[in-house]
C-alpha cells in the first residue's frame, strides 16, 4: 500500500480565529494511504507557562512618543518580552481585561499581539465590503511586546489613531488573539466606515508610507498589470481556445436567450469544432444546448465560467477582436494569480514587503506561466481560484474569534472561481476544511483532540460545511450542464476528469509517445527542467532547511506545502493522463514559489545572525537568476512558455528532446511575417495559404483580402495546391528535427526560439523551368490518373530540388509498386522512412512490398519497428499478425493478435485472423469462439451482433483478466 506521508508541526502560537488557545508542542504525523488517514503523535507536552510580567500601560500619544525607543534595550535571548499595553481615552483599561494574555503576548519572541474591542454588531455586509467593522474601529487597547514593536519599526509604520496602529500590526502578519470586551460598539454608517478604512490604507500605503519595500510592490504591481496587458496585445491563440470560445457562445445564450440578446451561433460552426453531436441537436434544443453532453470533445465537463464572461461581455460591448478582448483578461487574471502569490509569500514570511515584490518579480518572469498567462482560459483562471482560495484561508483561519465577511468572500469566491472553471476546484474544498481542522486541533490541544474532547467542533464542522457548500453552488450555478442535476452531473464530470483518456503524439526524451503512454516520472522531470533555477534553488533550500528550522514549520507552511504536492502526487498515484508539459498542474506553481522562498526566508535568517549586514543578500541573488529567464520572456514572446532551464540546457538543448509549440503560439508571429512581406506588399495578388492550425491563420488573416486559408497536414501538403504553408513545431519526432524534413526547403522565416526554429513560413518549392507544381501533378498523376511512369519523372525531378521529403517518396513506392518495380518501391519506401520511421503509409506499404516478395521476416520486422512507436495504432498488429501467419507461424501470429485484442477489441480482422490460427493449430473450441466474434463486422442481425459482442467480451476478459468496458465502445446506453 502506497503512503504519503505528511509531518504537520502543531506547536504554532495560537490564532485568534481559534479565540483562547491553548499553546501545546507537538507534532502530527499522518500516513495517507489511498482513501484513509491516521493520526499519530507524541505524547502532548504542555508548555510551561511563563511568569506574566506585569504590562506597561502606555496612553496612545505618550507610545507614539516614545514608539522608536522601545526596543532600544530588547534582547533576542529575553524572556518574557517586556510588554506594552497601548489604550486610548482617558481611562486606562481594568487589568481583568488584559492579564489573561499577557502570557501569550509575553511568550512570543517572534512578537505578538491582542486586540481588545467592543462587541460587534451585527454587519455582515459592511464588514465584507470594507474588512472591518465598528468593533475593529473603536478598538480600546492593543497588548504587544517589543518583538512586535519592532516589527513595526522594521516596517517603518506610520500611524495617527489606535486603530492605525492595529491596522499596521495586522498587515505584519504577527500571531494575534482577540478580547472582546464586556461593552457594545457604537453603530456606524458604512460611509464612516469607508472613510475610516480607506483614510487608514492611504495612509499606510501612500501618505505615512516610507517603507521602500511597500512602495516597490506597489509599484511593482503596477508594472506588472500594465506590462502583462500590454504584452496580451500580441499573444497567440492557443490550441483549444476556438473550441472553448465556440462552447462558451452555447452557455452565454442559455442564459441570453431568454432575455433576447442572444449571440449568433450556427450548425457550421459547431462542425467545424468537430461538435457533431451538438450541430445536429442545435436547431431542436436551441439554448438548452448547453445542459446536454457533448460527447465528440466532453466540453460539458467544464464549467467554462471565464470563456462565459468573456464572451458575454465581449458581445455586449460589440468587440470586434474577441480573441484580443479574451487575451486581455486572461492577463488580469494571471496577473491576479501572481498578486495573490506574492500576498501568500509575504503572509509565509512575516509580513515581508522585501520576500512580496521579489516573489512578484520572480513569478511574473516564470516564462510557462507568463506565456500560459496570455492565453490560456482553463488552467490560468483555475490557478487563480487555487492560490485565492488558500491565500484566504490563511487569512481567514489567524482572523479573530469570529471569522471577518471578507475573508469569508474572498475563501468561498476564490474556490468558487476554481470549480467554475473545472469540477477538480472541489480539491480547494477539501485543502481548506484540512487546514480547519489542523488550526481545530492547534485550539483544542492534541490530548483533547485525542481524547475526543472536541469542544465547539460542531458550530466548527458546520461553519466549514456551510463554506464548501457556498462555494460548490456558486461555483455550478454557471454551469448549465452541472446545475441541471447539482449532485449527479458535477461527479460524472468528476469522474471523468479522473479517467480522461486521449492519445496524442508527445515528445519526451528524444521520443514520441501516445500521451497515455508517458512515463510516469512525465510530470516530475517537466518540473525539474521547466522550473526557473531561483525557484528550484528556493525549494531545495527548504528541503535542507526543514529539519533545523522544525520548530518555525507551522501549519500556514504545510498548507502551502500540501498544496505544491498533493496534486501532482495524486496524478501519480491514479496514474492519470497528462500531456503539454505541466499545463495541467500549472495551478501548483504559486505554491511552489511560496515553498521556494520560504526556503530563502530560513536561509536569511541564518546569514543575518552571522552578519547583519548580509540580511536581505540572498534575494539579490535571487533577482539575479531571475535575469535569464525574464530575458527569455522578452526575447521570446509569444512563445515563451517553451522555455527550458539552464539544468535542460536552454531551450536550444531541449530541441528534439521534448515538445515546443504545443499550443501554437508561433503561427502568430509567423502569419504577421506573411502578411507584412509578402500579402501586404503584394495586395493585387490572390495567395493560397495552408496549414494545420487553419483557424489561427485565418482569424490573424481576417482583415486581408488577398489571403484565402485552408487546412493541410504537414505531410500532405505536396498534394495540394498552394502558394505558401505556415507550421509549428509540435508533434515531430527527433530523427525529423534533425534530418532537415523540418524546416524544410522552401523555409522563408522562421520564428526563432533561443536559435532553434518554433514557427516556419514555406514558399512553394518549384522544381520545373516552367513554373509547374512538379510535386502536386506527380502525385495527381499516381492518384488519379494512374499514370505512374509520368508521376514517376515529376516526383524525380521534385526530389532533386526538395529531397527531404517522406511524402514525396511515398509517393514514388507506390508508383514503382504499380509498375511491378518492388525493388525501386521497396527502396523508396524505405527512404520515406529514413526521414519519417513512423510514417504509417510508408511502413504499411513497405509491410506489403515483403509480403508480396514472401520476405515475411522483413515485413514483421518493420510491423514490429511500427508497433514500438504506435503502440496504440491497431492496424499495426493486424498486418503484422498476417505476416506471421502467411509465414506458417500460428503461435507468433497469436501473441500479435492477444495483444491486439487489448489495443483495440472491436475490430472484426483481428478475429477473422485469429480464427485462421487457431483452425492452423486444429484448436476448435476457440476456432469456433473467435469465429463467433468476427461476425460483428458481417453480422445482418442483432442476435448475431450481440453474440459476437459476448464472444468478445469472452475473449477480452482471458487475454487481459479485466471485463470489456462495453460502455466505452458504445454497447450499452
Amino acid at each position: 500500500m502506497a503512503y504519503f506521508v505528511i509531518f504537520a508541526n502543531t506547536n504554532c502560537i495560537p490564532t485568534p480565529f481559534f479565540h483562547n488557545s491553548q499553546t501545546f508542542n507537538s507534532k502530527i504525523l499522518v500516513g495517507l494511504p489511498i482513501g484513509m488517514a491516521k493520526s499519530v503523535s507524541n505524547a502532548h507536552q504542555t508548555a510551561s507557562p511563563a511568569t506574566p510580567s506585569a504590562a506597561t500601560l502606555l496612553s496612545f500619544e505618550a507610545f507614539q512618543q516614545s514608539f522608536s525607543t522601545l526596543v532600544a534595550h530588547r534582547t533576542e535571548a529575553q524572556s518574557p518580552a517586556p510588554c506594552y499595553l497601548i489604550y486610548t481615552g482617558n481611562q486606562s483599561p481594568k487589568p481583568s481585561e488584559y492579564q489573561s494574555h499577557e502570557s501569550f503576548v509575553a511568550n512570543s519572541s517572534a512578537g505578538a499581539y491582542v486586540v481588545g474591542k467592543p462587541k460587534p454588531a451585527k454587519s455582515a455586509i459592511q464588514e465584507a465590503l470594507t474588512g472591518f467593522n465598528e468593533s475593529d474601529i473603536q478598538c480600546k487597547w492593543i497588548l504587544l511586546n517589543t518583538s512586535a514593536i519592532a516589527k513595526l519599526q522594521s516596517d517603518k509604520a506610520q500611524f495617527n489613531t489606535l486603530f492605525e496602529l492595529a491596522y499596521s500590526l495586522e498587515k505584519s502578519n504577527l500571531p494575534t488573539q482577540l478580547a472582546e470586551l464586556n461593552v457594545n460598539s457604537t453603530p456606524t454608517s458604512l460611509s464612516a466606515l469607508l472613510k475610516i478604512r480607506w483614510t487608514a490604507a492611504i495612509n499606510y500605503y501612500i501618505k505615512a508610507n516610507k517603507n521602500i519595500h511597500r512602495w516597490a510592490f506597489m509599484l511593482l504591481s503596477v508594472f506588472a498589470v500594465i506590462f502583462m496587458t500590454q504584452m496580451s496585445k500580441t499573444a497567440s491563440i492557443s490550441g483549444d481556445e476556438f473550441t472553448q470560445y465556440t462552447y462558451s457562445k452555447l452557455i452565454a445564450n442559455y442564459y441570453l436567450d431568454p432575455v433576447g440578446m442572444a449571440i449568433p451561433i450556427d450548425t457550421n460552426e459547431l462542425k467545424g469544432q468537430r461538435m457533431p453531436t451538438l450541430a445536429k441537436a442545435l436547431p431542436e434544443m436551441g439554448s438548452d444546448l448547453a445542459t446536454i453532453k457533448d460527447p465528440d470533445r466532453i466540453m460539458h465537463v467544464y464549467g467554462s465560467s471565464f470563456d462565459t464572461f468573456t464572451t458575454i461581455l465581449g458581445h455586449w460591448m460589440g468587440t470586434e477582436d474577441p480573441m484580443g478582448f479574451r487575451h486581455w483578461w486572461n492577463a488580469i487574471f494571471g496577473f491576479l494569480a501572481i498578486f495573490y502569490t506574492a500576498l501568500v509569500v509575504k503572509f509565509l514570511t512575516k509580513g515581508s514587503w522585501l520576500y512580496a515584490w521579489v516573489s512578484l518579480i520572480v513569478m511574473l518572469f516564470m516564462p510557462r506561466f507568463f506565456g500560459e498567462a496570455m492565453n490560456n482560459p482553463k488552467d490560468v483562471p483555475f490557478a487563480l481560484g487555487y492560490i485565492m482560495s488558500l491565500y484566504y484561508a490563511l487569512k481567514l483561519f489567524k482572523s479573530g474569534s469570529k471569522p471577518a465577511w471578507n475573508n469569508i468572500v474572498g475563501l468561498v469566491f476564490g474556490t468558487a472561481l476554481g470549480i467554475s472553471v473545472r469540477i477538480g476546484g472541489l480539491l480547494s474544498v477539501a485543502i481548506f476544511i484540512m487546514y480547519a481542522g489542523l488550526k481545530y486541533i492547534e485550539k483544542i490541544g492534541l490530548p483533547a483532540f485525542l481524547s475526543f474532547k472536541w469542544k465547539g467542533f460542531s458550530s466548527t464542522a458546520i461553519f466549514l460545511v456551510a463554506l464548501g457548500l457556498a462555494a460548490y453552488i456558486l461555483g455550478i450555478v454557471v454551469w448549465p450542464y452541472g446545475w441541471t442535476d447539482p449532485i449527479n452531473n458535477p461527479l460524472e464530470s468528476l469522474k471523468e476528469f479522473t479517467n480522461y483518456s486521449v492519445s496524442l503524439r508527445q515528445l519526451f526524451e528524444g521520443k514520441l509517445y501516445d500521451s497515455d503512454l508517458l512515463p510516469l516520472y512525465y510530470l516530475r522531470k517537466y518540473l525539474i527542467i521547466t522550473t526557473p533555477l531561483a525557484v528550484m534553488f528556493g525549494i531545495g533550500l527548504f528541503a535542507m532547511l526543514l529539519y533545523p528550522n522544525r520548530k518555525q514549520f507551522n501549519n500556514e507552511i504545510f498548507l502551502i506545502l500540501f498544496a505544491a504536492i498533493f496534486p501532482v502526487v495524486y496524478i501519480y498515484i491514479q496514474k492519470s493522463q497528462v500531456y503539454g508539459g505541466i499545463r495541467q498542474i500549472l495551478f501548483t506553481l504559486p505554491c511552489f514559489v511560496g515553498i521556494a522562498f520560504v526556503g530563502y526566508h530560513w536561509l536569511d535568517a541564518y546569514l543575518s545572525k552571522i552578519n547583519v549586514k548580509l540580511k536581505g543578500a540572498i534575494l539579490g541573488l535571487v533577482l539575479l537568476g531571475t535575469a535569464l529567464p525574464a530575458k527569455f520572456v522578452l526575447a521570446n514572446h509569444p512563445v515563451s512558455y517553451s522555455y527550458f532551464n539552464e539544468l535542460q540546457g536552454g531551450t536550444k538543448a531541449a530541441y528534439g528532446e521534448y515538445e515546443m509549440d504545443y499550443y501554437l503560439a508561433s503561427l502568430r508571429p509567423a502569419t504577421e511575417w506573411f502578411l507584412k512581406n509578402v500579402a501586404e506588399k503584394n495586395p493585387n495578388k490572390q495567395y493560397e495559404v495552408l496549414s494545420y492550425g487553419m483557424d489561427h491563420v485565418k482569424y490573424y488573416c481576417r482583415n486581408q483580402k488577398n489571403v484565402h486559408v485552408g487546412y493541410t497536414r504537414f505531410d500532405d501538403r505536396s498534394a495540394k495546391k498552394w502558394d505558401y504553408c505556415i507550421f509549428y513545431n509540435a508533434y515531430f519526432d527527433k530523427s525529423r528535427l534533425n534530418s532537415g524534413e523540418f524546416p524544410p526547403k522552401g523555409t522563408v522565416y522562421q520564428q526563432m526560439v533561443d536559435g532553434v526554429p518554433a514557427g516556419i513560413v514555406i514558399e512553394r518549392p518549384i522544381s520545373s523551368p516552367d513554373g509547374s507544381l512538379d510535386d502536386y501533378e506527380g502525385i495527381k498523376a499516381i492518384e488519379k490518373d494512374t499514370a505512374f511512369a509520368r508521376g514517376i519523372d515529376l516526383l524525380k525531378r521534385y526530389a532533386q530540388a526538395d529531397p527531404n521529403r517522406s511524402e514525396i517518396h511515398f509517393y514514388l513506392s507506390t508508383a514503382y509498386a504499380n509498375l511491378g518495380q518492388l525493388d525501386d518501391a521497396i527502396r523508396s519506401a524505405e527512404t520515406a522512412r529514413k526521414y519519417y520511421p513512423e510514417h504509417s503509409r510508408s511502413c504499411f506499404a513497405l509491410h506489403q512490398y515483403y509480403v508480396s516478395k514472401k520476405e515475411y521476416d522483413k515485413a514483421i520486422q518493420v510491423m514490429s519497428e511500427f508497433i514500438v512507436s504506435r503502440p496504440r495504432d491497431g492496424e499495426g498488429y493486424v498486418m503484422k499478425a498476417q505476416a506471421q501467419l502467411m509465414k506458417g507461424d500460428a503461435v507468433s501470429g497469436l501473441n500479435t493478435l492477444q495483444e491486439a485484442v487489448a489495443v483495440n477489441p472491436m475490430d472484426y480482422r483481428v478475429y477473422g485472423l485469429g480464427a485462421q490460427a487457431y483452425q492452423m493449430r486444429k484448436d476448435v473450441t476457440n476456432y469456433n469462439l473467435w469465429v463467433q466474434a468476427a461476425q460483428i463486422g458481417t453480422a445482418k442481425t442483432q442476435i448475431d451482433f450481440q453474440m459476437g459482442v459476448e464472444a468478445i467480451m469472452t475473449i477480452f476478459e482471458s487475454i487481459t483478466g479485466t471485463p470489456l468496458d462495453t460502455k466505452k465502445y458504445g454497447l450499452e446506453n
